[in-house]
This record gives structure tokens, sequence and C-alpha cells, in this order.
């Protein structure tokens, strides 16, 4: 078993130098405007489903990243995939459960909860 040691009076644990293995980054909103519309209960819906279906930090599957302010902050909350270039707006936890089910895992872009006046 590894252990986690102190360098510089902060954690360090050998797995922490290389990034988790993933097919997909997703980016949710935690900034003010995103939490006041629920963002912190909706990661922990996002992060408990992706656990169900075996899907986080594996080959294949998701690395999970909150951030602060991504806009347009009147749609959020905000959540972005990549490579994708999806930028989705979560407003409950059924869009969560059906962006996981049909999106990060399935594949399948969720086209009525894309944000859709990007670039």
């Amino acid at each position: 078993m590894t252990e986690i040691t102190k360098i510089d009076g902060v954690d360090f644990h050998p797995d922490w130098s290389r990034m988790p293995d993933h097919a997909r980054h997703v980016f949710l909103c935690t900034g003010p405007r995103c939490t006041q519309r629920g963002a912190l209960q909706l990661w922990k819906t996002l992060r408990r489903r992706l656990l169900e279906h075996e899907h986080i930090e594996v080959p294949g599957g998701v690395l999970l990243t909150r951030t602060h302010c991504q806009f347009p902050c009147n749609l959020g909350p905000v959540l972005t995939v990549y490579p994708e270039r999806c930028w989705y707006g979560v407003r409950n936890k059924a869009d969560v459960l059906r962006l996981v089910d049909v999106h990060l895992v399935g594949g399948d872009v969720v086209q009525d909860l894309l944000i859709k006046d990007l670039p």
C-alpha cells in the first residue's frame, strides 16, 4: 500500500503525479451563480452516477473537475464536456442523470441540454 507523505508541509502521494486515465474531461461550474442554482448538489449526483457506472477515472471514462465561472451564468449550472466541446445547461438531477447515461456512458450528445450560442 502506498503511503501519503508530506513534502514541504503538503500531502504527497505518487499517484498524484500523473493524470488519471480518462476519455472525457468534464467541468462543472461551481461559481457563485451556478452554486445558487444548485451546482454543488448536482456535482454530488454527477459523481455518484459515474461511480455507479464505474466510469470515473478509468480508461474510456471521465475525469471530473469543478471550476469557477465558465459563463454563460444565466443558463447554468454550466457543465462542459471535452474533447467534444459540448456545453450543457443542467438544471436538475434528472438532467444530470440523463447526461451521464446518454453522453458520458452512451456516447451520444444530449441535444436538448446543449447551450447553442457558441462561436
